[in-house]
């Protein structure tokens, strides 16, 4: 498909119980996605936004669900002024979408690519089963350097959903590192600002946590950049939060399926430096086991394979659930990720290199 001026395919994030669409850009222009028949405008407060190469608009779960394609209209900017400015004409491209099916949900996650498409994308290809949700777990940038960077996250959404199928982000330690990093929530999605929440996609309910970084923040890695330890105090409050309306979110009528996803599996300790947080990640695995109860964890950060159970040497804080550590990155000679089918019994996990 020609793509005018986008860089890639859209992306369609789930945050909430809304679509985020996302889509980079090679030059200045007006980004707005058209469903069944209404337009839905990139816009800043009425203002149409063209100063930027990152366009984001929120649609209904509901509408794109039922149309099953989407229309994302670009006007390239010709001249952007106070009075009278000009665009070029529009350019539509339309795109056909899947929503999750109500049975057998086939997830392929990866995480820990560093800046590297080409193996992971391979992965999802070799999986041998029809994707239905893509979720990317954090690290897929090396580092937050540059905005470029994350277009690592844009090239392996493309190469895998075609902007086709919705996905879910979340933010992985070495996303914090790099003067972009504070910019980094123009480009993922986002729920009141924030890189935790909770999300529902058809009898799908999930919680996206955020761990930050994975050493003390006056390590001097950080050189005094990070203030993740108030971060996680937020995050904390946010669960309680979510507990307390358990009868809209993970208790609500329909919900089928539970997940967690996180980039690091708090529930096990490391060694020095990185045993941080003890008693505030016993206070998150509690609330998750006691409360919550999620069928499954998808995890990475480790460049490891493997499910740990609950009980097992993997398990220090006391697990809710299986974990499925889901990415390793060999660089040149390949990646494996993690395929996840959700069916009417336990979670089926299994792995694939590419």
């Amino acid at each position: 498909m020609a793509k005018g001026v986008l860089l890639y395919d859209p992306a369609v994030f789930v945050a909430g119980e809304e679509y985020q669409i996302f889509a980079r850009v090679k030059s200045a222009c007006a980004f707005a996605v058209e469903i069944g028949g209404k337009r839905y405008e990139d816009h800043s407060n009425g203002v149409v936004r063209t100063a930027t190469r990152i366009h984001r608009v929120t649609v209904p779960q509901a509408a794109l669900d039922a149309a099953k394609q989407y229309t994302v209209v670009l006007r390239p900017v010709l001249e952007r002024r106070a009075y009278r400015s000009r665009f070029a004409p529009e350019q539509r491209m339309e795109y056909p979408f899947r929503p999750l099916p109500a049975q057998g949900v086939n997830i392929y996650h990866i995480a820990d690519t560093h800046g590297k498409a080409f193996h992971a994308v391979r992965s999802a290809a070799l999986c041998g089963k029809q994707i239905d949700l893509l979720v990317l777990n954090g690290d897929i940038v090396n580092a937050s350097n540059r905005v470029s960077e994350f277009d690592t996250i844009y090239r392996i959404a493309q190469d895998v959903t075609h902007g086709a199928l919705p996905v879910i982000c979340s933010r992985g330690n070495h996303d914090l590192r790099g003067k972009a990093a504070e910019k980094l929530w123009e480009y993922l999605p986002t729920v009141n600002g924030r890189f935790y929440y909770t999300l529902r996609l058809g009898n799908l309910w999930a919680l996206v946590l955020d761990c930050g970084e994975d050493k003390p923040d006056d390590h001097e890695e950080y050189g005094g950049a990070i203030c993740c330890h108030a971060f996680r105090e937020e995050e904390t409050a946010f669960l309680q939060e979510v507990v307390a309306r358990a009868q809209s979110e993970y208790a609500a009528p329909g919900v089928a399926h539970r997940l967690v996803i996180a980039h690091h599996p708090f529930t096990n300790v490391g060694e020095p430096p990185f045993d941080i947080e003890q008693p505030l990640y016993a206070a998150w695995a509690a609330l998750l086991r006691e409360e919550i109860r999620p069928e499954l964890f998808l995890a990475g950060h480790y460049h490891r394979c493997f499910v740990s159970m609950p009980g097992s040497e993997f398990d220090t804080l006391g697990q809710a659930c299986p974990i499925a550590v889901g990415a390793k990155p060999e660089g040149k000679r390949g990646f494996t990720g993690c395929c996840v089918t959700l069916g009417g019994g336990a979670p089926e996990i299994t792995f694939h290199r590419g």
